[in-house]
């Protein structure tokens, strides 16, 4: 007998907040190892699932869902939930520490600025301070030798 598919179209419902985007797909009567979440290099959450509606007749029912990831968010975090027939998967994105004129700066951008000028001024520092020690080892070679003349 070749199996019939009925396309499912699920309940998407999206939550966004300042730290994760939130999206929860309604899916009654689904089982966990039904479904299956990916996410392609190019940035697309792709959510599939087949289920058995009706073995006598081979009938079965299928949905696909394909959603963009938000640029801010961290892709390496993303974490998926099923519970009660509802897929939640949470998108946790980059952290803004400080907001500009031209927008927000997010943590690791700002973070690996601020080390490198870190770098930077801590060698200023230590050039400064090899400086002034050459000088004042100059200034007392020079006043030990005109005071050992006098």
């Amino acid at each position: 007998m070749e199996t019939t598919y009925e396309d499912f179209e699920p309940l998407c419902n999206w939550q966004r907040a300042q730290n994760c985007d939130t999206l929860d797909v309604h899916l009654p009567g689904f089982k966990r190892q039904q479904l299956r979440v990916q996410l392609s290099s190019s940035g697309i959450i792709t959510i599939t699932g087949e289920r058995q509606l009706d073995e006598a007749k081979a009938i079965k029912s299928r949905f696909r869902k394909e959603f963009p990831v938000s640029k801010v968010c961290q892709p390496n975090q993303i974490r998926a939930k099923f519970c009660n027939g509802v897929l939640s998967l949470v998108m946790p994105k980059q952290v803004s520490i400080i907001s500009g004129a031209s927008g927000n700066v997010t943590s690791g951008k700002f973070l690996r600025s601020t080390m490198n000028m870190n770098k930077r001024v801590v060698l200023e520092i230590i050039i400064a301070i090899c400086w002034l020690l050459a000088v004042r080892a100059y200034v007392q070679k020079c006043c030990q030798c005109s005071h050992l003349g006098n």
